[in-house]
């Protein structure tokens, strides 16, 4: 437990559920190397499982008065564009709504927001990240 007259500590996690979407293909990865085609589509069910975890999060942060911060959260290239996007918008949302602050996995390689050898940001990635102002 941390100590409670500490009370500069902000508590954090990486968020990549589900493996199977998040790192399909990764190379490094044993179980999910071979994998390919595996979709998000943000039903019902699939927001909800996200849901679940950040739920537990946000009540552990209530009940011990400690903020929390998703230290890492992506998905790899090989996961298609738009289902990347789809979860990339709703974990960072996910994130928002619940006052977490968050870092994405990563600038700009496998799972990255930005494009170096066009030199430009991955843009319709990047606004799931920071959504723009209306």
């Amino acid at each position: 437990m941390l100590p409670e007259s500490d009370r500069n500590t902000i508590v954090s996690f990486h968020y990549y559920m589900p493996m199977e979407f998040t790192h399909q293909g990764a190379e490094w990865t044993p179980e999910t190397k071979d994998l390919s085609g595996i979709t998000w589509k943000a039903t019902e069910e699939e927001k909800q499982a996200v849901d679940n975890h950040f739920n537990k999060a946000e009540d552990w942060s209530k009940k011990y008065n400690r903020p929390i911060n998703v230290g890492e959260f992506g998905a790899y290239y090989k996961a298609g564009a738009y289902d990347r996007i789809r979860w990339t918008g709703y974990v960072a949302n996910s994130a928002i709504r619940r006052g977490f602050s968050f870092h994405y996995w990563e600038f700009c390689s496998g799972f990255g927001v930005y494009d170096p050898q066009r030199n430009e940001w991955k843009s319709n990635l990047l606004n799931a990240i920071v959504p723009q102002k209306k």
